[in-house]
């Protein structure tokens, strides 16, 4: 018979899930088809967000006691508290949920600067994946394989 405790593992195990989940197909689509019609519509909107963010909204309820120390403690403990909810299992439900919405939101606008630029589909794909899979590396890929284009002249 499943105590309380290994019923909360297994809720967490499975809201840890739902966030990667959620945003497979947004990301996939974004790197196998870039330029297609179908991605520029799914893309479109916030939809690719729900599923991070409800996980979010519903873990706090589960255990609002981190976020609630996080808000009203000691700024001087701010630290430890952090350290101490991201140690928990809501915590890092909470952490990968932010994580994930973070990553498809910043992985989202390089596919578009890619596409608006046209730098070129393996370009795009590179940052793409790495966006979502490795956000510091995607982002410093988009910086260097992804040129803005400036529609500021700037005068001496």
């Amino acid at each position: 018979m499943y105590e309380l405790g290994d019923c909360m593992e297994t809720i967490y195990i499975i809201l840890f899930l739902i966030p990667t989940i959620w945003i497979g197909p947004f990301w996939l689509l974004m790197l196998l088809e870039p330029s297609s019609q179908r991605t520029k519509q799914w893309m479109h909107g916030n939809s690719l967000f729900i599923g991070p963010l409800a996980v979010w909204i519903l873990t706090t309820l589960l255990n609002p006691s981190g976020i609630i120390d996080l808000l009203v403690g000691n700024p001087a403990d701010f630290l430890d508290t952090m350290v101490e909810l991201l140690g928990t299992e809501s915590g890092t439900v909470l952490a990968w949920s932010h994580f994930v919405a973070g990553d498809i939101m910043a992985t989202r606008w390089m596919w578009r600067k890619a596409l608006e630029n046209e730098i070129g589909l393996n370009k795009t794909r590179a940052i793409v994946f790495f966006g979502v899979m490795l956000m510091p590396v995607g982002l410093l890929m988009h910086v260097i394989l992804n040129p803005q284009k400036s529609s500021i002249s700037i005068e001496e």
